[in-house]
């Protein structure tokens, strides 16, 4: 059916779908359009040929043609798969004519039996409606799959306005029925990019997904002395373990630390705890057991969102104390968790409105950066071009900063280069539908758009170099990434906000003494873009100031690591009276 011929091609033969289709024989017909999906699935284009082309758009008129067909019923085995291939799909046939499937849907809205192919077909990127309850009516479990499936797209999708729009209207969308689904991080982790709002009102409602669905009840008899670490990214290459590490270092001399994790990574560093366990994970069901006797005083969560045994657990009462960090920097709205560390440099006065949890301000940025794991090599740009670095990954690059970034190009008077580093698109053949959506809405310009696909990280550092500067994104920022970008000694604007994640990247320019690099609202942005591209004087004068520039002991300093053991003994002292309090004011650490 599918003949990749030399690496990247593909080769399909409709006629052989189509035979098994008119032959009634629809278990083969599922099986070879499954082994299709499978190598589309892990094999990403990065340019279409035109045979490809041709090959992409006709299995895709194929595969919805006979899809949608009244007596092509998908046999019981692969349902759930096919409702799983949901992004896959969607990102195919945007790489098509076809753009999207609401054709195929409008076809399928009036035939019986129709609810597993609506699932299948149905994505953020459709601009049809369907009521998403009468899902929940037939099957509870396959729309709980489906609904969180429906925002893998944030990865890549969130370019298009329309996608945004119908991501953030899909998540107010909930349903008591719903039960635990092994996608359920999609929603949690992913409604923080869709807007500013979402995951205030959705988390709460997936922390309750997850305490219906699963509880533990632990034995635990605190002692002072012992602490608990829970992640699956504590790796030295993740941005978790770059801001964290600093922190947990601090305990190791006063505390006998237990590390805990769910996912296996030959890469995770134990070298700071006494303790390692892995707690097995299959099948959504966790073996908490060395957790359900224990006489841990503190849990600390650095990443609360980016896995799933990370909310399940989150969600249950393991010691008396249970602090989240800046590993995702976004509250958990409504788990068991107590206290949420951050740092009195980012947060305004303010801040305790954008979190459930009572927020505890250490000294400092609630961060401690490592030094970049990279050896500056002078690397020079080989174009007259200004060279702009977006570092941030696809997610944050969103169709609210785009139209920013459009009436940056309209006012542009000397050829730029946009180079961008989305990262995060190298599977479900994401990278082309993002690269198309980029090059549409900033179409009719003279600037050059260079969308990187997925690089090593010496590489990136390298053609960071190569830059003049960077542009942090909006509304969510960057942290590790414009670490970066001042550790290459690249001027970087950012666009300050009201929350960490949109406010980490002014307090580092801030420490380098690069204020007027900080902006407030879009108007600042682009002034302040529109002068670093056309003043090569004032763009000079501030690479030289970031080249002479202390950044180990501003940026990557880690005086204030201490904090984090001051606090951890403050609250292990304090915090029956805290729990007591009705004065929700941030706690700080002196």
């Amino acid at each position: 059916m599918l003949k990749p011929s030399v690496p990247g091609s593909v080769q399909v033969e409709s006629r052989d779908l189509l035979q098994l289709y008119l032959n009634g024989e629809h278990d083969t017909l599922t099986a070879s359009l499954c082994s299709v999906f499978e190598y589309l699935g892990h094999t990403t284009y990065l340019e279409l040929n035109d045979d490809n082309r041709a090959s992409i758009i006709q299995f895709v008129k194929v595969f919805l043609t006979i899809f949608t067909q009244p007596d092509y019923v998908i046999p019981e085995p692969y349902i759930a798969h096919f409702v799983s291939l949901n992004e896959l799909i969607s990102n195919l046939t945007a790489m098509t004519p076809f753009r999207n499937t609401d054709g195929f849907l409008e076809l399928l809205r009036y035939q019986p039996s129709n609810l597993v192919k609506i699932l299948t077909l149905y994505s953020a990127r459709n601009n049809v409606r369907f009521d998403v309850r009468p899902f929940f009516d037939v099957q509870p479990i396959l729309a709980a799959q489906w609904y969180c499936r429906f925002c893998n797209l944030y990865k890549s999708g969130l370019v298009r306005e329309d996608v945004c729009r119908h991501m953030a209207e899909h998540l107010k969308c909930r349903d008591e029925r719903m039960p635990l689904t092994a996608d359920i991080t999609e929603p949690y982790f992913g409604s923080t990019y869709v807007d500013e709002s979402s995951d205030r009102y959705v988390k709460p409602f997936l922390n309750q997904v997850v305490r219906r669905s699963t509880q533990l009840y632990c034995n635990n008899r605190p002692n002072p002395q012992k602490i608990a670490i829970i992640s699956d990214m504590w790796e030295p290459t993740h941005s978790v373990f770059r801001t964290l590490s600093g922190y947990v270092r601090s305990l190791k001399e006063r505390f006998h630390l237990t590390f805990f994790h769910c996912l296996r990574r030959e890469s995770l560093d134990y070298s700071l705890f006494d303790e390692v366990h892995h707690l097995e994970f299959r099948d959504l069901r966790l073996d908490v057991g060395p957790l359900q006797t224990n006489e841990f005083s503190v849990v600390y969560f650095p990443d609360i969102g980016m896995t799933l045994p990370s909310i399940m657990l989150s969600n249950y009462r393991i010691a008396p104390i249970q602090i989240c960090g800046t590993g995702h920097p976004v509250s958990t709205w409504g788990s068991e968790i107590d206290y949420f560390m951050s740092g009195v440099e980012v947060e305004d006065c303010v801040a305790q409105r954008n979190y459930s949890e009572r927020l505890l301000l250490l000294p400092g940025m609630g961060a401690i950066h490592n030094r970049p794991n990279y050896e500056l090599t002078g690397r020079k740009k080989n174009t007259s071009d200004i060279i702009i670095n977006f570092p941030s990954s696809g997610q944050k690059l969103n169709a609210r900063f785009l139209a920013t970034l459009r009436k940056l190009l309209d006012q542009v008077r000397r050829p730029v280069r946009f180079r961008f580093f989305p990262a995060v698109l190298d599977m479900e053949n994401s990278y082309l539908p993002f690269v198309a959506t980029v090059r549409e809405v900033l179409a009719g310009t003279s600037a050059v758009l260079e969308i990187m696909p997925f690089q090593h990280y010496s590489e990136y550092m390298g053609l960071m170099e190569e830059g003049d500067f960077t542009l942090d994104t909006y509304h969510f920022g960057g942290s590790n990434v414009v670490s970066d970008s001042l550790f290459v000694r690249k001027p970087t604007v950012a666009w300050q906000g009201d929350k960490w994640y949109n406010r980490i990247s002014a307090s580092m320019l801030r420490r380098v003494g690069l204020d007027e690099l900080i902006t407030h609202t879009e108007d600042e942005y682009l002034a302040t873009a529109l002068r670093l591209i056309h003043d090569d004087g004032w763009r000079a004068q501030l690479t030289t100031r970031i080249q002479s520039a202390d950044l180990n002991a501003t940026v990557f300093s880690d005086a204030e690591a201490p904090s984090f053991r001051r606090a951890i003994e403050f609250l292990i002292a304090n915090h029956d009276r805290l729990k007591m309090e009705t004065n929700r004011k941030p706690i700080r650490i002196l």
